[in-house]
């Protein structure tokens, strides 16, 4: 029998239906094929990001953090290369004035970011400040 093929949109919802079930192993895994379906899916990022602070897992945590925010670096370098080879001249003129008018960072990515990753990078620096100091045991 022919595996049935499921939408991302399915995906995520049968992900999030066993992670309100508290089978949080397999909604880790839905999440993750949602992610490797649609790697720019902010919602799966926030629920697996979620899913690891309450099993205290900092270090997988920490690294779909860091997969989710290259993941949109790479989107906009991605988007910014097609502008550029569409419109070659438009684009050296408008990077120019970008960098001189201080909206590009120096891997040349926009200033401007997206609210929700802004919240990751601050939960970047959060979990790990939590892996370098562990927490101490209680009394």
């Amino acid at each position: 029998m022919a595996a049935i093929k499921k939408s991302k949109n399915e995906l995520l919802r049968e992900a999030r239906s066993l992670e309100l079930e508290g089978k949080t192993n397999d909604a880790i895994k839905g999440y993750g094929l949602v992610v490797s379906k649609d790697p720019l899916n902010a919602v799966a990022y926030n629920r697996l990001m979620i899913l690891y602070r309450k099993l205290k897992d900092y270090r997988k945590e920490l690294a779909i953090i860091k997969k989710a925010i290259r993941a949109y670096e790479k989107d906009i370098k991605k988007d910014q290369l097609t502008w550029k080879k569409a419109h070659n001249e438009s684009a050296r003129l408008s990077l120019s004035l970008a960098k001189s008018m201080g909206l590009l960072n120096d891997k040349g990515l926009p200033i401007y970011e997206e609210p929700h990753i802004l919240t990751w990078r601050k939960r970047l620096d959060t979990v790990q400040k939590k892996i370098k100091t562990p927490e101490k045991p209680q009394k």
